[in-house]
């Protein structure tokens, strides 16, 4: 039996992020709707004008991470990229003993995540914001383990497409994760990557007619 991770007690966000509690909802959404306020999730926002950046949105998801847990799967995947928020965070055990994992010795899953993961070790986070998230390689590997194949494209593309991820090497972590559930269908998903991937067949320079390029069109 394992113990659920508990809620961390709210903590005062730093400049400039703003809480929503802090204003109350009227002035929230009055100062959204003007356009001098940008909500980053449902309760956390930035004045107009400041650029979010990932420690930024990380941080704003600071007060809703139980505590010896990071931030991953979809949720990571937002802190890198940006984009709409999830509705809810995903939040994963740190195994280890190191700063991120402060002492912990579990590997379960907590409410919010997808599946079944192995429990996310110290190398797989980097602290964003103060705030402990999977590194944007563990993120795209275990997206394609685990989360819906529609969404574990379109996060896994955006990845690769941001640089933020090199495709062998999530392919070389999905192979090293042979026995866990979901390990065949990431690799098809995988296979599907690299044909999007792959450069299209450009036409020979001359004046003769050329046919088409041959580009698969079923992906």
């Amino acid at each position: 039996m394992t113990t659920a991770p508990t809620a961390r007690p709210p903590a005062p966000l730093a400049a400039p992020l703003v809480a929503r509690a802090d204003l109350g909802d009227i002035a929230w959404q009055v100062l959204a709707h003007d356009g001098h306020l940008v909500p980053l999730t449902d309760d956390v926002g930035l004045p107009a004008g400041v650029r979010a950046t990932p420690e930024l949105r990380a941080a704003a998801l600071g007060p809703a991470l139980p505590t010896r847990c990071v931030v991953a799967l979809g949720s990571a995947a937002w802190v890198h990229l940006g984009g709409r928020a999830p509705r809810d965070v995903h939040a994963e055990r740190v195994v280890g003993r190191g700063a991120a994992g402060r002492g912990d010795p579990g590997g379960e899953t907590v409410p919010g995540t997808t599946g079944a993961g192995s429990g996310v070790r110290d190398r797989d986070v980097v602290l964003l914001g103060g705030v402990a998230v999977t590194t944007a390689r563990r993120t795209a590997s275990e997206l394609l383990l685990r989360a819906p194949a529609d969404a574990a494209l379109r996060l896994v593309r955006a990845l690769l497409d941001a640089g933020l991820v090199d495709l062998a090497e999530v392919r070389a972590d999905v192979a090293a994760a042979s026995g866990r559930r979901g390990v065949v269908a990431a690799s098809r998903l995988l296979d599907v990557l690299a044909r999007r991937q792959a450069p299209t067949p450009t036409a020979p320079p001359s004046s003769l007619e050329v046919g088409p390029s041959g580009r698969d069109r079923s992906v």
